[in-house]
């Protein structure tokens, strides 16, 4: 175990090494980056804050909230499965939404957004929620077979 002080240290470096390369980021993007575009990418990031605490935190606490109220016995790890998935997909969309709008509406050079963006997310999100019911089944049939098995003594 690590004493109280050197966690402490470790938070304070950790602390200071992220603050210097934010401020190094910082400073690349300044002296790299035209001021338009890094109004462009302030906007995404300050939608991206809104869209990860208005709409993805909520929907993921929801839907945990209606899981608990649905069936009172449902394990936390298959609660955690739910929201791995909810995540993830969450996490995609915020990706590949933006392409997927500027594709729709025009590029000036073909060749950048090449892809069909929203119809691939779509899949996605198929595949994850398929691949989240399995995983789902799995631990249920998993924890329901050590639930069921014999208690082998020690004695």
């Amino acid at each position: 175990l690590m004493s109280a002080t050197s966690l402490k240290n470790w938070r304070v470096t950790l602390t200071v090494l992220g603050v210097l390369l934010l401020a190094l980021g910082a400073y690349v993007m300044v002296d790299t980056v035209t001021p338009v575009k890094i109004a462009g990418v302030a906007l995404w990031f300050l939608l991206a804050l809104i869209v990860h605490d208005g709409i993805i935190a909520f929907v993921t606490f929801g839907v945990a909230f209606l899981l608990r109220k649905a069936g009172r016995k449902i394990p936390i790890a298959v609660l955690a499965i739910v929201q791995a998935g909810l995540v993830v997909c969450s996490i995609f969309a915020i990706i590949v939404l933006p392409a997927a709008y500027k594709k729709s509406i025009g590029a000036n050079n073909a060749t950048v957004l090449p892809l069909d963006y929203a119809p691939s997310l779509v899949i996605f999100w198929a595949v994850v929620v398929v691949l989240t019911g399995v995983v789902v089944v799995g631990y249920t049939a998993l924890a329901r077979r050590q639930k069921n098995r014999p208690s082998v003594s020690q004695a």
